[in-house]
């Protein structure tokens, strides 16, 4: 008696194979797409929540008053009197006590941090508060002032999304899609 498989053994462990091996490739294929998509989630909620914090505890702990441009004088000066609200802008400028002046304004698709300390750097230089994978949109920063008794607070709120080289993070596949919202409201403290 002969040892080996039939053809009919052969074509059903093929049959078995081939149902398989397409199932267990799409399985790979959607956990790679899944792991993809949260290491870009957790840079931009790592790099999004930077920004957020130093915006807000360098406002909450330096500014003194606001303004809404440079130079930073009495006449840029907004929130002051009670009931007060400034438009949303895409640039603020502060003066801290010692009366320096430092601001946040976008810049191409990155928050940049701008600041008397480097006024005297070629170009007018600022800081970038994100890496240049990381996409910044719809920037605003605005002031306002409930009563008399109360200090100004300051309102900014920003998008931020992975850049994946297509205009405002577009994505032929919205699975791709990997984007946050950041809203905050910051009482300045040395007013």
């Amino acid at each position: 008696m002969k040892k080996g498989f039939t053809l009919i053994e052969t074509i059903v462990v093929i049959a078995v194979i081939g149902i398989t091996l397409p199932v267990l490739v799409a399985i790979i294929l959607t956990l790679m797409r899944q792991q993809l998509k949260i290491n870009r989630l957790s840079q931009i909620k790592r790099e999004g929540d930077y920004v957020s914090s130093v915006i807000g505890n360098t406002i909450k702990d330096r500014a003194f008053s606001i303004h809404t441009g440079k130079p930073v004088n009495d006449t840029t000066k907004i929130c002051e009197e009670a009931l007060s609200f400034s438009n949303p802008t895409t640039s603020l400028f502060f003066l801290d006590k010692s009366k320096n002046w430092f601001g946040y304004e976008i810049s191409g698709n990155t928050i940049a941090s701008k600041s008397a300390d480097l006024e005297n750097l070629p170009n007018d230089q600022t800081i970038n508060l994100t890496s240049t994978k990381i996409f910044i949109s719809n920037f605003s920063i605005s002031c306002s002032r409930d009563n008399v008794y109360s200090a100004p607070s300051v309102q900014f709120s920003f998008d931020v999304c992975y850049d994946n080289g297509l205009p405002n993070c577009a994505t032929t596949r919205p699975e791709e899609i990997t984007s946050l919202h950041y809203q905050s409201r910051i009482k300045i403290r040395n007013y």
